[in-house]
């Protein structure tokens, strides 16, 4: 009696342990990170008879998850992937809404201002024309500054957002390391068993750090787990955490970077995925590079609009002057020295010199002996050069358009970070308000004498320097008066001398450069065609009456369509075209991996689910086997009970 009734107990209580496990499993079925839990059991050791082992009874092995490291190690990764394209696609996004904007886009501002340009060259006496260029030229220079701003906004969102999610990964990294504590002293007080919900929180934090950073984990033979991020820096090691701390960039105080805390190393690099995977990964392949391209755009304009303001007269017969410029970083041009250098060491400074050849790249320049240094491209690490400069001498970099000058003899190891065009689109002024002073006409004129017989004429005068312009402007007038007999035009005013022309070879139009005959008219070119007669002459002077000439004027609203840019391969459209595109189809591919990337976790997720999971008909399943368990092990009981009251009467 005493071993049937021991059986029935053993399975009383191992039912009643299973009723339990079903009902916390059922109590929990909305549960975040919550496994279901199953009842291990087995059978007692049998009792040896003269008849055979005899059963007697159940025990409860253990209460042990539904869990499959595989699975939800597998749902931590592809979280973290998803979480940085949804991260890189949400703050792509922004700049590309912006840059595309049909209406307060950069191409809209650029097409309006050499719309009122063209409405200059129109009827350049014109003052209201005039105001208009003025006021679209200030209304391009605010677009520039607006998107600028914009994207600085985003880089200050960037540093939000970093940091955020730093303290995000320092409060998960010590609740984990606190958890791995009771983990391990609830595993041995328990002798062994495991401590499921707590095993349920720790990897519900584990899933949560996975959003943020990118995560590693080693089991150990206490319970505890040690978590790696990146590319193996410790985070948890068993009951203790590490933290990380925001930095900022070597040579960019306005940028934040990671790095581990009391000393520890940037590991900025090595995080490449999660929630600050996708924030950095944005900085550097779209946030930069609009911004630098923007500014590149912005020095194309400037340069190549006031390189050919400068060469014409404005109404007040004067030469015209600079109509854009430059304030705050642009106009100073200091490159970034490192954090790391030498205390005391010299400055460096740098200046743009050829706008066409400006990449969107920033550069750094650095010295292992103090005296050679290395210039590096950033966007492709390629080595532009290795000069030995001459403290306050600027050193020329043609290839990229920019020179550099270092103020004083340098130090080892010391580094500079060159960001030519990055702050230029902020930077960009108007420097004229006075519409008087757009310089519409030509400094020079071309006049056909009226008693000419033949059919010469001049065309495509052209001041290409301005260099020695106020020379020529100077000295009066020049007279070319075609020598039929030499086949030449003899020169007399202001320049003597010849130039060769024949009717017969050169009536198709042929180029001169009065620099041929004197250096100080250098850049003063025109063209003449046609069929001269002996004595026929034309004239070049000084344009004394600008106000109705449109020659500089029809040349400043060509600069729109010029390739200015690229190696002469972009005009400034083309170039801030490609700005868009670009960043449209990094957004665009951004888009379509994250909507694949939600589908692999949403599948990764159900698999995990699969078997972790809680299905309320099986547990209702499961309920009603082990409640038919419980009575039948109960009525066993009492089938026990009333053997053992007979036996007691027979005897008694």
């Amino acid at each position: 009696m005493a071993d049937m009734l021991s059986t029935g107990i053993s399975g009383l209580m191992a039912f009643q342990t299973a009723l339990a496990t079903t009902s916390h499993n059922t109590a929990n079925v909305n549960t975040p990170g919550y496994s279901r839990q199953v009842t291990d059991l087995a059978t007692r050791i049998p009792e040896p008879t003269g008849s055979g082992f005899i059963g007697t009874g159940v025990n409860v092995v253990s209460v042990q998850r539904e869990y499959d490291q595989f699975l939800t190690q597998n749902v931590r990764t592809q979280t973290t992937l998803q979480q940085k394209l949804s991260s890189y696609q949400s703050l792509a996004s922004q700049v590309d809404n912006m840059l595309s904007d049909s209406t307060a886009g950069l191409a809209p501002a650029l097409q309006q201002f050499f719309n009122s340009v063209q409405g200059v060259s129109d009827t350049p006496s014109s003052a209201s024309a005039r105001q208009v260029m003025i006021s679209e030229g200030q209304t391009l220079v605010n677009t520039f500054h607006t998107m600028s701003s914009n994207l600085s906004a985003l880089n200050d969102s960037v540093n939000t957002q970093l940091s955020n999610s730093v303290n995000t990964v320092n409060s998960l990294a010590d609740s984990i390391a606190s958890l791995n504590k009771q983990i391990s002293m609830a595993t041995g007080q328990a002798g062994g068993q495991p401590p499921n919900d707590l095993l349920d929180q720790r990897d519900q934090l584990l899933q949560q750090l996975s959003a943020q950073v990118p995560v590693s984990t080693v089991q150990q033979s206490n319970g505890a787990v040690n978590v790696f991020i990146g590319n193996g820096q410790v985070l948890v090691l068993d009951s203790n955490a590490n933290h990380l701390q925001i930095t900022s960039n070597s040579y960019d105080i306005g940028q934040n970077e990671i790095a581990l805390s009391n000393g520890g190393p940037n590991i900025t690099a090595q995080i490449t995925s999660g929630a600050i995977g996708g924030a950095l990964a944005f900085r550097s392949t779209i946030l930069q590079p609009a911004e630098n391209s923007l500014g590149q755009v912005a020095i194309g304009l400037s340069q190549a609009f006031n390189v050919q303001q400068t060469q014409g007269m404005d109404l007040n017969n004067a030469l015209g002057t600079n109509f854009f410029g430059f304030s705050g970083a642009t106009a100073q041009a200091k490159a970034l020295p490192s954090a790391n250098n030498t205390a005391g060491g010299p400055t460096a400074t740098y200046a743009i010199t050829d706008a066409n050849k400006l990449t969107s790249s920033d550069y750094i320049l650095s010295t292992t002996d103090g005296v050679n240094y290395t210039l590096t491209r950033s966007s492709d690490s390629q080595v532009v050069g290795t000069y030995t400069p001459t403290p306050g001498t600027p050193v020329n970099v043609p290839s990229e358009g920019f020179s550099f000058t270092l103020s004083g003899a340098g130090n080892a190891g010391d580094s500079y970070e060159i960001q030519p065009t990055r702050a230029a689109a902020g930077d960009l002024t108007q420097l004229i308000s006075d519409p008087s002073k757009i310089a519409a006409a030509s400094p020079v004129l071309s006049t056909i004498s009226a008693s000419n017989l033949g059919t010469a004429t001049v065309t495509n005068l052209n001041v290409s320097s301005t260099t020695n312009l106020p020379t020529v402007l100077a000295g009066g007038d020049m007279t070319f008066t075609f020598d039929a007999t030499n086949n030449q035009f003899n020169v007399s005013g202001a320049l003597t001398g010849t130039i060769p022309y024949n009717p017969s070879t050169d009536s198709n139009g042929k180029t001169f450069d009065l620099g041929t005959i004197n250096s100080a008219y250098s850049g003063l070119t025109f063209t003449v065609s046609g069929a001269p007669l002996n004595g026929d002459a034309f004239t070049i002077g000084a344009n004394s009456n600008a106000a109705n000439d449109n020659t500089n004027a029809l040349k400043l609203a060509a600069v729109d369509s010029s390739k200015v840019l690229g190696n002469s391969t972009l005009s400034l459209q083309d170039s801030y075209s490609q700005i868009v595109s670009d960043v449209g189809a990094k957004t665009n591919q951004a888009n379509t991996n994250l909507t694949s990337q939600n589908a692999v976790v949403t599948q990764a997720q159900q698999s995990q689910q699969s078997v972790s999971g809680v299905n309320l008909d099986e547990e209702a399943a499961n309920m009603l086997k082990y409640q038919q368990g419980y009575q039948a092990c109960a009525q066993m009981i009492t089938v026990a009970k009333t053997l053992f009251n007979t036996l007691i009467n027979a005897v008694g």
